[in-house]
């Protein structure tokens, strides 16, 4: 396996901080009275948020396979939806398409005058609160606050402590040398989207760009909590109702290998083929690959062995494969500064 300086941006997320920049992270501001209106026309969940609250959430086609990976937030009385979603997409657009009865309202694209950057790690929090103010540390999980010139939206893919950071496109440079120098204490490593991606598939956090593209279904996605129960009228309402009463015969499930795989690759139980490889990824804390397989019932369950792929044996798991870290930091007496050195690494 390469070495594990291959691997800083990884081992940062889990260790200490790591920050990235995400030009791929959208956000629209909703303003005007029908704001909430418009969101609950689009949005499978329930839209009701109390200020400064975040929940996440998918965007359906008609056939309710997702197609945008998004947050709702509330600040006052302003809308935003943040999140991810291919750039074909024409999101205003669309909103506008499911509008209904909801017009007095204005959707305005932030990145055209925004950028984003985003620390994760069990410390971004006390590198957030030292380089832009200790009231980050009173944010919790999936909130939103409000700064002079900019937004932090604390939500987070990686199991870990999570936070977007929004701000001026002009003051692109200074933020990006602010952080670095506040870093430079907290060990903070500069990453790509792989780190985040490879962490987001150890915690089982759902990834458009990779079994988003399989033309699945919430179901069979397991993400059926991103969506309500009791809503009946949304984009890809009626394809749910017909999945939920047909019901559904496969679904993702989270595997171990000791050795590498492709996606698409088939996954057998002795002879019998039960599924596929939909994505893939070595992990240097567990020294083993995890993956998402897509399996069908009634081989679908974590905690079994048995199964096979490329003659090499293979584990469903239950997620999150990693004992996270950021669950053992308590903010109000831990520190990266008085860290215990013998618990550098979350436990698998």
């Amino acid at each position: 396996m390469p070495e594990e300086k291959e691997y800083r941006g990884y081992l940062a997320i889990r260790n200490s901080v790591a920050l990235e920049e995400e030009p791929d992270l959208r956000c629209l501001l909703i303003k005007g009275k029908d704001a909430f209106k418009l969101l609950d026309q689009v949005c499978p969940c329930n839209t009701f948020l109390q200020n400064g609250q975040m929940k996440h959430t998918l965007l359906l086609d008609e056939n309710a396979v997702p197609f945008a990976d998004v947050y709702i937030c509330r600040k006052w009385e302003d809308a935003y939806l943040l999140g991810y979603w291919s750039s074909s997409v024409d999101m205003a657009a669309w909103i506008k398409q499911q509008q209904g009865s909801a017009n007095d309202y204005a959707i305005i694209d932030l990145n055209e005058s925004n950028f984003f950057l985003t620390l994760n790690g069990p410390y971004a929090w006390e590198l957030c609160a030292n380089a832009i103010g200790p009231e980050i540390l009173g944010m919790p999980y999936l909130s939103v606050m409000k700064l002079n010139s900019g937004m932090v939206f604390r939500a987070g893919i990686t199991g870990e402590y999570g936070y977007h950071l929004m701000f001026p496109a002009g003051q692109r440079k200074e933020w990006i040398q602010t952080l670095l120098e506040a870093g430079k204490p907290f060990d903070l490593v500069v990453t790509d989207h792989s780190a985040r991606v490879q962490c987001a598939l150890e915690n089982f956090f759902f990834d458009l760009n990779r079994e988003g593209q399989h033309q699945l279904t919430p179901p069979e996605l397991q993400l059926q909590w991103r969506l309500s129960r009791q809503k009946e009228k949304y984009p890809g309402s009626g394809a749910m109702q017909s999945i939920r009463k047909k019901g559904w015969d496969r679904r993702i499930t989270c595997f171990i290998t000791k050795n590498p795989a492709s996606e698409k690759d088939e996954i057998f139980c002795e002879n019998e083929s039960v599924g596929r490889v939909l994505s893939i990824g070595y992990s240097p804390l567990r020294k083993e690959h995890i993956g998402k397989a897509l399996v069908r019932k009634p081989f679908w369950h974590a905690g079994l062995s048995g199964f096979h792929v490329n003659n090499h044996e293979l584990q469903t798991i239950s997620a999150p494969a990693i004992d996270n870290r950021s669950i053992h930091v308590n903010l109000n007496i831990d520190s990266y500064f008085t860290r215990n050195e013998n618990q550098d690494e979350p436990v698998r």
